[in-house]
């Protein structure tokens, strides 16, 4: 394919693409950077042509496609699963060629693979003796959540026309798993991790240990590791004595929706003392900003071994949320606080509810 051209127009910092394809002319902005203009260039050149010639279906131009869409549209959690599960199916099917080869049957014998693999790999660490297997593995959770991220791309390809008929994606389900009930700290172990977060704070020149704020906002909040991560000075109304949880122009709440936390009083007095380093509440004890998974790991290996407990960032949430309902909050209020979309996902809490079976059986007749 011939070198695509591209010029500047008078006052425009933009370098411009000016081609004819099908006998229509298309003439845009490409990028400011000439290079970078010259390959999106031939990046528009080679998708009209794929597009003209019925060759759009093939696998590889779907996943650049694809990839571009979840890219804008997704969270980069969400597009790192994304493309992990690309790669554990090109590694079991190398040779796909065209979107339309990948089936409901081929993902229902990708499933059986990913469970046989992860059982050979657990063998293979009991054999060993090792606490952690070294080889590359999914888990329950990973196979899970790979064959979602592939029946969403699948139905967006069918919403884009690359199927002539309608597939039925949602016979692949899901592994099931024992539904344990849900951890939670106690009030003396939250004391505990706020003392020695606290030990932590006195020790440092600056006087502050970004763990003691994690805690807080935690348990005495219950807000989730991203909202933690990512709250700003600006969602903190003093004045009305509320968190704002809110979007951000890089991020948003796992539920899109805005909501407002009441502040508790030990996080009130916490915020009014911690040093402000910039836009964001958390940031390390240099007065950087962490990334979320040496956030999430940190916590773990710094705080919570330290210490002798089991704990992660989201059973402070849980946490919060089982204080309340061991003490009488009723899970209407408690969903509106952890903003779950749906009350059914505040239920986990329910056998929590002080005296309400024993009071449930104690109404029984009595048997003559």
């Amino acid at each position: 394919m011939k070198e695509p051209s591209v010029f500047r127009k008078p006052g425009s910092p933009y370098w411009w693409c000016d081609f004819y394809f099908k006998k229509k002319r298309y003439q845009q902005a490409m990028d400011k950077n000439k290079k970078k203009a010259i390959k999106k260039t031939k990046a528009l050149q080679e998708k009209l042509r794929l597009q003209s010639s019925g060759e759009v279906n093939l696998w590889p131009a779907f996943k650049s496609e694809y990839l571009e869409w979840a890219q804008a549209n997704k969270t980069p959690a969400t597009l790192k699963w994304d493309k992990s599960a690309i790669k554990h199916l090109e590694e079991y099917k190398p040779d796909i060629k065209y979107i339309t080869d990948i089936t409901p049957a081929l993902l229902d014998k990708f499933k059986s693979y990913l469970i046989l693999r992860s059982r050979e790999l657990e063998e293979a660490l009991k054999l060993s003796g090792r606490k952690r297997r070294k080889q590359k593995g999914l888990g329950v959770h990973g196979i899970n959540r790979t064959l979602q991220s592939l029946k969403v791309m699948m139905r967006k390809a069918e919403a884009w026309g690359c199927f002539a008929t309608p597939q039925k994606w949602n016979t692949i389900s899901k592994i099931k798993t024992a539904e344990g009930r849900v951890v939670f700290h106690t009030p003396h172990e939250i004391r505990i991790l706020l003392d020695f977060t606290h030990e932590l704070a006195e020790k440092h020149t600056s006087g502050y240990c970004p763990y003691e704020t994690v805690v807080l906002l935690g348990a005495r909040e219950g807000m989730r590791r991203g909202e933690i991560f990512h709250l700003k000075w600006t969602d903190v109304d003093f004045e009305k004595n509320i968190i704002i949880i809110q979007p951000k122009d890089d991020w948003h709440p796992k539920t899109y929706e805005c909501r407002d936390i009441p502040m508790d009083k030990l996080v009130r007095d916490h915020l009014l003392t911690i040093p402000r380093r910039g836009e964001y509440v958390l940031y390390n004890t240099y007065g950087q900003r962490f990334s979320l998974d040496s956030l999430t790991n940190y916590y773990r290996t710094r705080v919570a071994r330290k210490v002798g407990l089991d704990s992660f960032i989201h059973k402070l949430r849980h946490t919060f949320a089982s204080h309340l309902v061991q003490n009488r909050v009723d899970l209407y209020t408690v969903s509106k606080l952890l903003g779950h979309k749906n009350i059914l996902t505040t239920q986990i809490y329910a056998h929590l509810i002080p005296d309400t079976l024993q009071s449930a059986v104690d109404r029984l007749p009595e048997i003559a």
